[in-house]
């Protein structure tokens, strides 16, 4: 086994989360031999990457939260979405006289509807990190000049722009009284 699954496994094992977690991770696992997989698995093997888990968003029904796997001072991130995947199966009127009936889950866990876990993986290059050159008052000076010189050519441009659109629909309602006042001669 690769030693991004043994990390994983210890992670969620030791997380609050982890009857949340451990489907995803059965899930990833059956990606081991992916050919898709081994970047990750490979700058994993040969760094000291990190395992975080990020809670979804309050509001987020189709997800689960995600897994970030990283390192402090590398370019490459990797983000595992833990997506709940779409419903499978059909309404589950399972039995405890079924075969494979289990009795803790009040189902058979076979052709009932069901959300399997759905991983994406992303991965993220950051391109360039980069911090602001200067002091906080050279910022002060810009943000000012936002408020003053930017919004100012934001306003005298829109200006330009609706005396454009009045001079055309003067332009048109002056063919259209041309035609109207043709019409009324004939």
């Amino acid at each position: 086994m690769h030693i991004f699954y043994d990390d994983l496994k210890e992670y969620i094992i030791n997380h609050d989360e982890k009857e949340r977690l451990i489907p995803y991770y059965e899930t990833l696992f059956q990606l081991e031999s992916y050919p898709e997989m081994k970047e990750l698995l490979t700058k994993y093997e040969n760094s000291t990457y990190s395992i975080d888990y990020n809670e979804p968003d309050e509001f987020d029904e189709y997800s689960n939260g995600w897994l970030e796997i990283y390192e402090m001072n590398t370019p490459v991130t990797f983000t595992i979405e833990l997506d709940i995947g779409q419903t499978q199966g059909n309404y589950c009127e399972c039995k405890p006289d079924d075969e494979g009936y289990d009795s803790d889950k009040d189902c058979c866990g076979i052709d009932c509807d069901v959300h399997l876990p759905k991983v994406s993986i992303v991965k993220e290059v950051r391109m360039l990190d980069y911090e602001f050159q200067g002091y906080e008052r050279d910022l002060w000076v810009l943000e000012e000049k936002w408020m003053t010189e930017h919004e100012k050519e934001i306003l005298h441009k829109k200006k330009l722009e609706k005396v454009s659109s009045i001079e055309a629909q003067i332009e048109q309602l002056q063919k259209e009284l041309e035609v109207v006042k043709l019409e009324l001669i004939n």
